[in-house]
């Protein structure tokens, strides 16, 4: 797996709040044991030859030959190789590969010492696990001694949160190194990093720095265990916005749909067909609207004009791609329409953490508006009665007969978002745009509604079937 590849997917499952690989072996070695191909495709996997399995052809007497072979084929192979008649010069290419390997496109780990000449591989023979006439060296990784002297908390673009150590740069595997992914809370109290530490660095798969451990002997007496929460101050670096970590998760995220840091994944989310279903507003479209400068939020989608996105370049500088007027003017249309979508429609697009399409229409049956929701004292008592069975014993939650698609988690995301600057600042921006969703299902005490008057009340049926012998 290339070292660029390998980085990149490394990075995007970071941001998904999944695990990282610990390097390229271990990513390839997973990949090939999936039984989903689907997966196995989505993996950034690449190949060079490096031995001879069954063979039909020419007779190859020497490793030269089976190297000329895969040439005049064009099958990718290692390199570089080196060619030795002497132990001295055996351990001085050892060498210069141990120094020349950080600027491969690829990790590794060794050097493979092999005999060339075929008849003398046969007469050294095997032992039970490996050939005779080859051998494995092994590098060692190099690590250094720095100090870790602050934390960087990023937010990716699915608002994942992920904290960066800042560290004073040091040379490490050919580059210098001054920061270094910490993945996640987790992985810092796992491995108890605090700000001013001495740490131990190396690259991962000789490709990503990473900590290794702390260096206590060094520790500062008064030095503190991190939490992310509290050095964030509960709040998105980038927007200001409340974050939340589910339960069974080691990831925090931020939960603000306008986070400009996850403009693109959130307009996404706010135009997809279950959501607004703005048709015409994909991906590739989010990202030209966000990389442009014209979009920072989903509801900047409303200050578009018709002539702006029919403009809007697709493509690159150097071969661009228009949008087209006709695309434009089916946008501007379901940006019309989306305004008066339903509440539980507005509800999932803005994608707020905890909230999907179920508990976004049971919120809409016990909320007329927007407005109203957002400052709910149906989601705030269920926030302050901790009992488990409180929608069945609280005389003030009873009556709404709540389902168990909104609990005590929802309310909390719910009523924190809104509670927010970040939540005001959306309201504030809806009202601007004279835009208060109003609910479709709206019925928060059924038992108290009159259903006299419905076309099938009192009514009584009967059914029939059929079966085929």
């Amino acid at each position: 797996m290339p070292n660029e590849a390998f980085a990149a997917m490394n990075a995007e499952r970071d941001e998904q709040g999944l695990a990282t690989f610990a390097n390229p072996r271990n990513a390839t070695a997973g990949t090939l044991k999936q039984l989903d191909p689907k997966i196995v495709a989505q993996r950034p996997l690449a190949f060079l030859a490096h031995g001879l399995g069954a063979y039909e052809g020419p007779e190859l007497p020497s490793e030269h030959d089976f190297h000329a072979l895969l040439d005049s084929l064009g099958i990718p192979r290692n390199q570089p190789v080196f060619t030795v008649s002497t132990l001295e010069g055996l351990l001085e290419s050892v060498a210069k590969i141990n120094h020349d390997r950080h600027d491969l496109g690829y990790g590794t780990d060794g050097a493979v010492v092999k005999v060339l000449d075929r008849r003398e591989r046969e007469q050294l023979g095997y032992t039970s696990r490996a050939p005779r006439w080859a051998a494995a060296y092994k590098f060692l990784p190099e690590q250094k001694e720095t100090r870790l002297h602050s934390v960087t908390v990023q937010v990716g673009r699915t608002g994942v949160l992920t904290p960066v150590a800042e560290l004073d740069p040091v040379l490490v595997s050919g580059t210098t190194v001054s920061r270094a992914t910490l993945h996640n809370e987790e992985e810092i109290q796992r491995k108890d990093i605090r700000l001013g530490d001495t740490v131990i660095i190396e690259k991962a798969g000789e490709i990503i720095p990473a900590v290794v451990k702390v260096v206590l002997e060094k520790r500062a007496a008064d030095s503190k265990p991190f939490s992310l929460f509290d050095h964030v101050g509960g709040q998105c670096p980038s927007c200001h916005g409340p974050i939340s970590k589910e339960e069974g998760f080691v990831a925090w995220r931020c939960t603000n749909f306008e986070c400009p840091a996850q403009a693109v994944s959130k307009i996404k989310q706010f135009a997809s067909r279950k959501a607004l279903d703005i048709e015409g507003v994909g991906e590739t479209v989010a990202e030209a609207l966000v990389s442009r400068g014209l979009c920072r939020t989903p509801l900047d989608l409303f200050a578009l004009t018709e002539a702006t996105l029919g403009s809007l370049n697709l493509g690159s500088d150097e071969e661009p791609r228009r949008f087209g007027e006709k695309n434009a003017a089916k946008v501007i249309e379901a940006l019309q329409q989306a305004r008066s979508k339903p509440l539980a429609r507005w509800l999932y697009a803005m994608g707020i953490r905890q909230v999907g399409e179920s508990a976004a229409k049971e919120l809409s049956r016990l909320h007329a508006t927007l407005g109203e929701l957002a400052q709910s004292p149906i989601l705030t008592e269920i926030l302050k009665d901790t009992r488990a069975d409180a929608k069945k014993k609280n005389e003030l939650l009873v009556p709404y007969a709540i389902t168990g698609d909104v609990g005590p988690a929802v309310a909390e995301s719910i009523l924190a978002f809104f509670q927010s600057e970040a939540g005001r600042h959306v309201l504030e921006r809806l009202g601007a745009l004279d835009i208060d969703p109003a609910s479709a299902n709206y019925l928060p005490k059924a038992a108290e509604v009159d259903l006299s008057a419905m076309p099938l009340a009192g009514k009584r049926a009967a059914g029939t079937q059929s079966r085929t012998v």
